[in-house]
């Protein structure tokens, strides 16, 4: 893997989620089982771990394709029926988006045509590659995209926290003959599991989603006064 691929966008947005979804599996495994506490098989498990984090990815984008789990809300922010972005900013924008590409001449006479979406589309997409160096509007990328790889994933997360809190069950009470004698790690690895549960219902939401594209689109659009022809 080349090192400049690893990213910002890469290592939180992706590699934070993948890691957060397989979290469970490699505590289970390094608390519970002795046998990996050995130098030689803790670096392969780590190894593999550390491979997985980065297939995830790929596996959630082959299984759920190009599934939009929010509105893209910055087209509809720009759209004049839309009352999110006051009045002033927006005939602002317009005026900026005409001048910056012949292509967006539409925007000197805004109305809710199809046409004009399209045109807002357009506009976005061209304002996306344009603000690749943006500081702000990276960060709120970042969390946008962080935040939708998490909803992906959530049911997988709880299923893999419900087989580890089962493995973890079933292997303490296969392994010592009484409850008083399984270890406390035992209990702190099951626990966490539970805890991971309660983040993956409570704090993985469509509606921490659909916050974060609305913070990301006004950001995204907000740039557009810093966007040079």
């Amino acid at each position: 893997m080349k090192l400049e691929l690893l990213d910002v966008y890469n290592i939180r947005a992706r590699l934070s989620a993948s890691i957060i979804l397989l979290a469970p599996i490699a505590i289970t495994v390094f608390i519970c089982f002795d046998e990996i506490h050995n130098i030689a098989s803790s670096a392969v498990f780590i190894g593999l771990f550390l491979a997985f984090t980065n297939y995830i990815p790929i596996l959630l984008r082959r299984v759920y394709g190009s599934k939009q789990y929010s509105v893209n809300y910055a087209v509809e922010f720009l759209m004049p029926s839309d009352t999110t972005i006051n009045s002033t900013s927006k005939l602002r924008y317009y005026e900026k988006l005409a001048e910056l590409d012949s292509s967006f001449g539409l925007f000197l006479h805004p109305n809710d045509s199809p046409e004009f979406r399209n045109c807002c589309e357009s506009a976005v997409a061209y304002l996306k590659t344009r603000t690749r160096e943006d500081h702000l509007v990276q960060e709120e990328n970042i969390n946008y995209g962080f935040c939708r790889n998490l909803l992906r994933s959530k049911y997988i997360g709880i299923l893999i926290c419900i087989s580890m809190c089962c493995l973890i069950a079933v292997y303490s009470l296969l392994a010592y003959e009484s409850i008083s004698e399984i270890p406390t790690g035992h209990y702190f690895a099951f626990s966490t599991n539970l805890v991971m549960i309660l983040f993956w219902c409570i704090g993985v939401t469509q509606q921490a989603l659909e916050n974060t594209a609305k913070t990301y689109a006004k950001t995204l659009l907000a740039a557009i006064d810093g966007v040079n022809a």
